[in-house]
């Protein structure tokens, strides 16, 4: 997946600074796959490996996003398969029908699609709500693990987490293509490190 970290990167998908995050955790790099839509023929290639790689996509009757960043790209992989979609809110709607899925996921085998998994709170709450609603959650996908403890969190709950690729061979692949320099590279990876620890101490 080299070559993917390598496309992120110059695309502007993979940034080096310091950056908070959703969770409130402080970070040395950012991965913001939102812009990764605006660039047709890379956004097919994800797409597409992704149903490659992970044939549990393939089994399940419908494709569920987390919105909003994870709606975009179960939209694509759903219209791909021709599968039925479906996603969670964040937060339940105070309006109408006051439901956190919108979709009929009753009694379906679902895969639940996001872009970015970090610490996991996200795509837990998607399978909770997804539970409640009588779904049948197959696995988690996302195109890039952070390594903050979702792949942790969803086991702990039975669900497994697929990804394209993980912060780690990011990195390793952009310092082998001399896209990043070593101190670059040693300070996010010291990062991960301590991240990784933690997260297994859990």
């Amino acid at each position: 997946m080299s070559w993917l970290a390598v496309e992120l990167y110059k695309h502007g998908m993979v940034k080096i600074g310091s950056f908070k995050l959703t969770s409130g955790l402080e970070s040395p790099y950012y991965i913001d796959l939102r812009q990764l839509y605006s660039y047709p023929e890379l956004r097919n290639r994800v797409v597409e490996e992704l149903i490659k790689r992970f044939e549990v996509i393939t089994r399940c009757d419908v494709v569920v996003g987390i919105a909003t960043s994870g709606l975009v790209l179960a939209t694509l992989i759903a219209v791909r398969l021709n599968k039925p979609l479906s996603y969670v809110r964040i937060e339940r709607k105070e309006h109408g029908t006051r439901s956190l899925v919108e979709g009929n996921v009753s009694e379906k085998a679902v895969v639940i699609v996001d872009d970015v998994a970090t610490t996991g709170g996200s795509l837990e709450h998607a399978a909770i709500a997804l539970k409640s609603s009588r779904a049948i959650p197959l696995a988690a996908v996302t195109v890039v693990d952070r390594e903050q403890g979702a792949r942790q969190r969803l086991k702990s709950i039975g669900i497994e987490l697929h990804s394209l690729i993980t912060s780690r061979e990011i990195f390793e692949s952009l310092h082998s293509a001399k896209l990043i320099t070593t101190e670059e590279y040693e300070k996010i990876m010291n990062y991960i490190n301590g991240i990784r620890t933690e997260s297994n101490r859990e």
